[in-house]
C-alpha cells in the first residue's frame, strides 16, 4: 500500500502544472468562501486580461529558461516597446509601421543580449541585469519621465476592442500560446531548447546549433516583451515609461511556478499560462477581499519559494532518485 501511494505521489509530482495547479484551486476556494461575487464573468475576464498581458512575456520567457538562460530585461523591453511605438505614431508614421519598428526595437535588445552572453560568455543574470539598466535609463531621459497620451481609435483598438465579449489581449495569447506549445512540445525546436537545457555538451555533440537556438531564445524573450508593452500601451491608451518596471521577476516567478525548471531541460507553455493566472488572480483577490496591495509581494515571495521545492522534488521524482 505504501509503495502504491509512493508511486502516485511521484507520478503527480513528474506533471510539471502540479506547482500551480493546486494553489490556484486553493486560492479560488478560499476566494469563494470569502466573497462569491469573485467569480462574476467580468471579473474573470478582468484576472484574464491581466494574465495575459503577462503571458505573452511568460510564453518566450518559458523556451529561454528551458534551455538553460535567464532574462531581467524583459521588464524594461515592456515599457521601450510601448514607448518606442508611442513616439512613431505621434511621428506620423501609420499604426502598422510604428507596430513593426517598436517589435524591432525588440529584437535588437534580444539580439544584443544573446551575443553578449552566447558569443562573449558573460553571465545572463548581471548582462540582462545591465541591458535593463541601459534600456531604462534610454527611456527616461528619451520621455524625461512623462507618459505619452494622445493616441488614435485605431491604436486604442487593438488592445481595447473585445470579440464576444472576450477582450482581443486574451485572445492574442490563446492563440499564440497555443502556437508555442506546439512548437516547445512537437517540434525539432522545442526539442532541441529542452535538449540545450537537459545538458549543452551533449546537445551540441548530437548535431544541435546551440549558440543560434540560444540566441533566438533571447530575441523572442524581448521582442515579445514588447508586443507586450505595445498592448498595454493600447490598453490605457498611454505610453508609461515604467510600465514594465518590476514585471521580469514576477514573470519569471510565473514561469518556475508553472512547471518550468530554472536549471533547464524542462518547461511548459501550459504551466506558465497558470502561472500568470496565479499571479494575476492573487492581485484581483486582495482587491476583492479588501487587503492591502503591500501584502502581494509577500504572497508572492512565498508561492515562488514552495514552487522551488516543488521543482526540486520533481525533478528527483523524474530521475527516480
Amino acid at each position: 500500500m505504501a509503495d502504491t501511494k509512493r508511486i502516485m505521489i511521484r507520478s503527480l509530482l513528474r506533471k510539471n502544472e502540479v506547482g500551480v495547479v493546486l494553489p490556484l484551486l486553493f486560492l479560488y476556494v478560499v476566494v469563494f468562501i470569502i466573497n462569491s461575487s469573485f467569480f462574476n464573468i467580468t471579473n474573470i475576464l478582468d484576472i484574464l486580461r491581466t494574465a495575459s498581458f503577462s503571458f505573452l512575456v511568460a510564453i518566450p520567457t518559458t523556451f529561454l529558461m528551458s534551455c538553460g538562460g535567464m532574462d531581467l530585461s524583459i521588464g524594461a523591453a515592456t515599457s521601450f516597446g510601448g514607448v518606442l511605438c508611442a513616439f512613431c505614431l505621434k511621428a506620423g508614421f501609420p499604426l502598422p509601421v510604428s507596430i513593426l519598428i517598436a517589435l524591432m526595437g525588440g529584437f535588437t535588445i534580444g539580439l544584443f543580449n544573446g551575443i553578449i552572453i552566447v558569443h562573449f560568455e558573460l553571465p545572463a543574470f548581471i548582462a540582462t541585469l545591465g541591458t535593463q539598466y541601459v534600456v531604462n535609463g534610454i527611456i527616461q531621459v528619451s520621455t524625461k519621465a512623462l507618459a505619452i497620451s494622445g493616441f488614435s481609435d485605431s491604436f486604442k483598438f487593438i488592445g481595447q476592442a473585445r470579440v464576444s465579449g472576450i477582450p482581443f489581449p486574451v485572445i492574442y495569447a490563446i492563440v499564440l500560446g497555443g502556437i508555442a506549445h506546439i512548437l516547445l512540445i512537437y517540434t525539432k525546436y522545442g526539442r532541441s531548447i529542452l535538449a540545450i537545457g537537459g545538458n549543452r555538451e551533449t546537445a551540441y555533440l548530437s548535431g544541435i546549433n546551440v549558440k543560434l537556438l540560444q540566441i533566438s531564445a533571447y530575441i523572442a524573450s524581448t521582442t515579445f516583451a514588447a508586443l507586450s508593452g505595445i498592448l498595454i500601451a493600447s490598453r490605457f491608451a498611454t505610453a508609461q515609461p515604467a510600465s514594465g518596471t518590476g514585471t521580469e521577476l514576477t514573470i519569471i516567478a510565473s514561469v518556475i511556478i508553472g512547471g518550468t525548471s530554472m536549471f533547464g531541460g524542462s518547461g511548459t507553455v501550459i504551466g506558465s499560462a497558470l502561472g500568470c493566472i496565479l499571479l494575476a488572480t492573487i492581485i484581483n483577490a486582495l482587491i476583492v477581499m479588501g487587503v492591502s496591495s503591500f501584502w502581494q509581494n509577500l504572497i508572492f515571495g512565498i508561492i515562488l519559494l514552495i514552487s522551488l521545492f516543488i521543482d526540486k522534488y520533481r525533478r528527483k521524482a523524474s530521475s527516480g532518485e
